[in-house]
C-alpha cells in the first residue's frame, strides 16, 4: 500500500465529505422534507448525516485511491492537506453564518 496515495486519496475524500456535510445540514433547515427522511433513515437527523457522510469518505477514498497516479510527492500531499484545511474552516464558517442568519430571522 502507497502511504502517500492513501493520504492524498483520504484528504480529497474528507473534503468532499465535509462539502457533504455543509451542504446537506444547510438545506435540511431550510427544507423540511429532507429533514424529516434523514431523521427517519436512521432515526435523527444528524445520525443519519453522520453515516452517510462515512459511507460517501470511504467510497470516494477508494475511488480516489485507485485513480491517483503513483507520483507522489510530499508536495502533492501537502496541497491536498491545506485544501482540505480551508475546506473545514470554510465549512464552519458557512454552517456557523447560515445558523446565525437562521437564528435572527435572515434565512
Amino acid at each position: 500500500m502507497n502511504k502517500l496515495k492513501l493520504i492524498i486519496a483520504s484528504a480529497y475524500a474528507a473534503l468532499v465529505s465535509v462539502l457533504f456535510v455543509v451542504i446537506i445540514t444547510i438545506i435540511s433547515e431550510l427544507v423540511p422534507s429532507l429533514k424529516d427522511w434523514l431523521k427517519n433513515l436512521f432515526g435523527h437527523h444528524w445520525v443519519s448525516k453522520s453515516i452517510l457522510s462515512v459511507l460517501l469518505y470511504l467510497i470516494v477514498a477508494k475511488i480516489l485511491y485507485f485513480s491517483v497516479c503513483n507520483n507522489n510527492n510530499g508536495q502533492r500531499v501537502r496541497k491536498s492537506l491545506k485544501l482540505l484545511l480551508i475546506f473545514v474552516v470554510l465549512g464552519v464558517v458557512a454552517i456557523s453564518l447560515f445558523y446565525i442568519g437562521h437564528y435572527f430571522h435572515i434565512f
